[in-house]
């Protein structure tokens, strides 16, 4: 069985079905995917891996890959629930949905409202009744078929309490918007029907392909969730962007916070009110003919889109981003054409590394995956890299 030509089909998102049995082998004290290269190390020399730790590079990827499709199917419906709280009380029905879901018009949000799709405290009401605080607010969706998003991930590491997978650029996290059932939470709760089912510890955008990890025991969520908030944990991407201006290795400090943007009523950008955040760059390769650079990024902070707002501030946008542009704000859209939306996709970036210390044994997890052909370096295309190099944080 050829894995690296499935994996290639998870990077291109080929539309037709694939189902691969998932083989596993058992190495030490953790059952591994076939081909992903697991080694406890014993080396503690300066570059090394640190003695007792794990290392996992699916470079050479060959595992379990679920639903290889596009997938548009019709989901079940959903069921939307507000508590109204005091700053809405007085409010209407109608105004309530119009403020915090501006992305539907006032004759949808009525036509919801008396046709029973919204109901206050389990009954029918009318789009004009007075709210008031502690009043429960539920619009039940009808099924609605979703966009299209591969239904896919590469799994890269499991054990008892958390999970890994490869998540593709256009499939989200987490539901939103249109997309219900597409997402990668549906998928990987699917594959694995447990009660609680795993909770992923972190996000990427809609675009952004690579690592993502999940929780599946509450010592995981609890101890690595308070790792992320703490910055204990190490997140290496890979950015193509515009220019090859930039010095070599360079730091982006820029504020980010929300800024009122009418689409989606806020959005997060550059902003000098918002919160501290930090990113640290170094450039793998300049490309002059198409006047754009591969850098290497170490996000020291994890702010929403964080990657993307802040090399835009730097005068180095990603190339083919449709919402932020130079200055680290939202593009301005074409007359007559549609505002840019954060889970718009084309941009190209790939958690290519997560580093962090596991919950139960307290050894150094050391996790890579290797990014789509567009982001990767001349020795990695020319099959000539060398090996990850795995420092001790």
């Amino acid at each position: 069985m050829d894995y690296r030509s499935n994996y290639h089909q998870l990077e291109t998102r080929q539309s037709r079905f694939r189902s691969i049995r998932r083989p596993s082998v058992a190495v030490s004290y953790v059952t591994v995917q076939i081909g992903v290269v697991v080694r406890e190390t014993t080396g503690t020399a300066r570059g090394q891996t640190p003695a007792g730790a794990i290392a996992i590079d699916c470079a050479d990827l060959r595992c379990y890959i679920s639903h290889m499709r596009e997938s548009s199917e019709i989901n079940h419906g959903w069921t939307y629930k507000n508590h109204i709280q005091p700053d809405a009380a007085g409010q209407t029905v109608l105004q309530f949905y119009l403020r915090r879901y501006p992305h539907s018009s006032a004759e949808a949000w009525r036509k919801r409202i008396l046709s029973g799709e919204v109901r206050l405290n389990d009954r029918p009401t009318t789009p004009e009744t007075l709210l008031s605080t502690g009043q429960r607010l539920t619009y039940h969706r009808k099924p609605w078929p979703e966009p299209d998003a591969p239904v896919s991930f590469a799994l890269l590491y499991e054990d008892e309490h958390l999970i890994a997978v490869a998540k593709p650029a256009g499939l989200p996290v987490l539901p939103g918007g249109q997309h219900l059932r597409n997402t990668l939470l549906a998928r990987v709760r699917e594959r694995y029907p447990e009660t609680p089912g795993p909770a992923p510890l972190h996000r990427l955008g809609r675009g952004t392909s690579g690592v993502v990890l999940f929780a599946r025991t509450e010592l995981a969520r609890r101890v690595l969730s308070d790792d992320f908030r703490n910055r204990r944990i190490c997140k290496i991407y890979r950015a193509l962007v515009e220019g090859t201006d930039m010095p070599d290795r360079f730091a982006v400090n820029v504020p980010i916070g929300r800024i009122p943007y009418p689409p989606t009523r806020y959005l997060y950008a550059a902003t000098s009110e918002g919160k501290p955040t930090r990113t640290e760059c170094r450039v793998l390769n300049r490309i002059p003919d198409g006047n754009r650079s591969l850098i290497r990024v170490n996000l020291i902070t994890g702010r929403a889109h964080q990657i993307r707002i802040h090399l835009a501030a730097a005068g180095h946008p990603l190339i083919d981003d449709p919402l932020y542009r130079s200055g680290g704000l939202p593009a301005v859209p074409t007359a007559g054409g549609r505002a840019p939306l954060p889970g718009d996709i084309g941009y190209h970036l790939h958690a290519r590394e997560l580093h962090f210390t596991h919950p139960e044994t307290s050894r150094i997890v050391h996790l890579a995956c290797m990014p789509p052909p567009i982001l990767r370096t001349p020795a990695e295309v020319a099959g000539q890299a060398v090996p990850l190099q795995l420092h001790e944080f």
